[in-house]
This record gives structure tokens, C-alpha cells and sequence, in this order.
């Protein structure tokens, strides 16, 4: 029977690797895009980063606020939920401010956004609009990263982490073999949001450690939809 109190304690996780994480979670354990490690290891006075849904823009933005508090910097990060158009906190009083979902801005608070570049404050923006034009008005440089969907190279490295984050012991009890790799990266098309969601729900489906094949993979989300068909 399984542990009521602590069921993933007998997969060998402290709970399952695919849940829902804090920033400070996600700051732990992400994964920099080759692209965006350059350009910082290069040096940039304002970033935005492009991308569709899942691609890992959020990630991306949390790894970087991370990264530059331990350098000492300080660092601001908020999101902008839907529907809101504004950002609360105050830019000026930092050294970097990242925002994501920065599309959402409205024009005052885009103007408030600029203000605080032009006194030195350096920005980090995720955003699914390209906010170049604004910035050009304003004759301030901006770099830009257009993140790609990922590929079975950074899905295998990304799971590898999940696993090993959460695992009880050094070495994670859970594979993922390559074919069930390349199987995630066919049929969400390197959307990793997609992906975490359906892991999720295979390890709450999983009763014993295994190596995850594309074979194992397919058949829990045939079950999965059979149970989301029945309501």
C-alpha cells in the first residue's frame, strides 16, 4: 500500500519531480539557453527575450535574477499575471530589473519602464511582443534572444535535473531512456510547459522506479485521456 504522508518516498523522490515549483525552485535548478549564456558571458546593457508559450522564457528570467544576486547585484523580478499592466515595485532602486510578460505594459507604465533605463537601471524583459521599437525611440540598446523550442539535447538535461533535484539519494531511481525523450520532444514540440504538465501526471499514475520508455510514455497518456473522457 502506498504512503499516504510521503508516496513518492518509494519512487525515491521527496515528491513528485514534475510538480508545480517556487521561484526559488526554479532559480535552483534552471537551465540557461546556450544563446542566452553567451550574451551574458558577453555582456548586454538591456535583454529581451522572446518566445512562445512554454519555451522558457520564465525560466530563463529566474535563472538570470539568480545568477546576478550572487554577484551582488540588486536584483528585481516580476511577472506580470493577465490582466494586470502595471508593475509595483520600484526599478530605480535597483541595479537589474527583470520582467516578465512584459508585453502586458501599457503605455504609461512602458514610459515608467523606460524612465528608470535612462537612469542606468539595466533591464531583462521576457515578453511575446517585440519591445525593440520602444527602445529605439528612446535611442537605448537593446539585445534580443529569440528562444527556440527545445531540443531533445536541453529536454534530456532539464529532466536529468528535475529528477536529480528532488531525488532522495545521489543517484535518481527514474530514467528517461532516449526514446522517450525524442517521444516528448515529437509530441510537444519543445513546449516545456506541456511537457512538466504530462510528467506530472505519469508520476502520480507511477507505483515503482523504472526506466521511462517512449513504449511506457504513450500508454499513461492513452490513460491519461481515457480518464480526462470520462470527467
Amino acid at each position: 500500500m502506498r504512503n499516504r504522508y510521503f508516496p513518492f518516498h518509494e519512487l525515491g523522490f521527496r515528491c513528485n519531480p514534475f510538480r508545480a515549483l517556487t521561484d526559488g525552485e526554479w532559480a535552483d535548478i534552471a537551465i540557461l539557453p546556450d544563446a542566452v549564456a553567451a550574451v551574458v558571458s558577453a555582456g548586454f546593457v538591456h535583454l529581451q527575450i522572446l518566445g512562445a508559450r512554454g519555451h522558457g522564457k520564465s525560466t530563463t528570467l529566474l535563472a538570470l535574477a539568480a545568477r546576478f544576486k550572487r554577484e551582488g547585484e540588486r536584483v528585481g523580478y516580476e511577472y506580470l499575471a493577465e490582466g494586470q499592466s502595471h508593475f509595483v515595485g520600484d526599478a530605480n532602486a535597483l541595479d537589474l530589473f527583470l520582467l516578465d510578460e512584459a508585453q502586458r505594459l501599457r503605455p504609461r507604465e512602458q514610459r515608467r519602464l523606460i524612465s528608470a533605463a535612462a537612469r542606468g537601471v539595466r533591464l531583462v524583459l521576457g515578453s511575446h511582443a517585440d519591445l525593440a521599437p520602444l527602445f529605439a525611440r528612446h535611442t537605448l540598446p537593446l539585445t534580443t534572444i529569440h528562444l527556440a523550442p527545445a531540443d531533445s539535447a536541453h529536454l534530456c538535461t532539464m529532466l536529468e535535473q528535475r529528477l536529480a533535484y528532488f531525488a532522495l539519494n545521489d543517484v535518481p531511481p527514474v530514467t528517461f531512456t532516449p526514446d522517450a525523450v525524442a517521444y516528448l520532444c515529437d509530441t510537444f514540440d519543445g513546449d516545456l510547459r506541456a511537457v512538466e504538465q504530462f510528467l506530472y501526471e505519469v508520476f502520480q499514475q507511477m507505483r515503482q522506479a523504472e526506466s521511462l520508455t517512449a513504449a511506457r510514455l504513450r500508454d499513461a497518456a492513452a490513460l491519461i485521456a481515457r480518464d480526462a473522457a470520462r470527467g
